[in-house]
């Protein structure tokens, strides 16, 4: 877990927790992919989504699946 690596996280206010969680997802999200394969499979599963919309799961399911591998 990161609180594990780090610590100090856990003393964050909510809101700087939230700031925290924003810079991280504009800093993976918000930059181009820089490695062809990565941007290749992301393309052809946005691809597969579009074809097949009613086959997307949401967050709260796939969560849910992987939780219950354990």
């Amino acid at each position: 877990m990161v609180t594990e690596t780090i610590p100090q996280l856990k003393s964050l206010s909510l809101a700087k927790k939230r700031r925290l969680i924003s810079e991280l997802i504009d800093e993976v999200f918000g930059s181009p992919v820089r490695e062809p394969e990565l941007a290749g499979a992301l393309a052809a599963r946005m691809a597969r989504y579009r074809r097949h919309p009613d086959t997307a799961r949401t967050w709260a399911d796939v969560k849910s699946r992987l939780r219950g591998r354990k």
